[in-house]
C-alpha cells in the first residue's frame, strides 16, 4: 500500500493547497479536543499524523477519525467543488510502545515525502511538520 500511495496512485485531492491546508487545520483543531498532534505530514493523496489524547481527551481513536475526515471531507469538496466520497472507509493506527517506536514513526512521518520524491529534505514540504 504504502508503494502505491508514494508513487502517487489514487486521487491526489490533497496536492491543491487549499486542501492541504484545510487537512492542516483539521488536525491542528484537534488541540480544541484535549489532542495534541506534534508531527503530521500531507501528501497529494493521504497523510499521516501523530495523535496523543491527553488525559483531559473525551474522545476514542475512531471518534478523532471521523471528525477529522467527515469535516474535511466536507471542507474539501466544496473548496475543489466536487462532490462524492473524498476517504476510504478504513484507516491505519499503531500503539507508541516505546521512544525508539516513536523514533521510527517520526522519521517515517517526516521522511514520508522525501521518498514519494517531492522535496529533498523534510523541512522543504510545507505540509510536514
Amino acid at each position: 500500500m504504502e508503494k502505491y500511495l508514494d508513487a502517487g496512485h489514487g486521487h491526489p485531492w490533497l496536492a491543491s493547497s487549499a486542501a492541504a491546508e484545510i487537512i492542516a487545520d483539521e488536525l491542528c483543531s484537534l488541540c480544541n479536543k484535549d489532542v495534541e498532534v506534534p508531527h503530521y505530514t500531507i501528501m497529494p493523496n493521504h497523510w499521516h499524523a501523530l495523535l496523543i489524547p491527553t488525559s483531559k481527551c473525551m474522545l476514542s481513536l475512531p471518534q478523532m477519525m471521523r471528525t477529522i475526515k467527515g469535516r474535511s471531507a466536507r471542507r474539501i469538496n466544496a473548496a475543489l467543488g466536487r462532490t462524492g466520497t473524498l476517504w476510504q472507509r478504513e484507516w491505519f493506527d499503531r500503539w507508541m510502545r516505546d521512544d525508539a517506536e516513536w523514533s521510527r514513526c517520526v522519521t517515517y512521518i517526516r521522511q514520508n515525502p522525501v521518498k514519494a520524491g517531492l522535496v529533498h529534505t523534510w523541512p522543504e514540504h510545507p505540509w510536514t511538520q
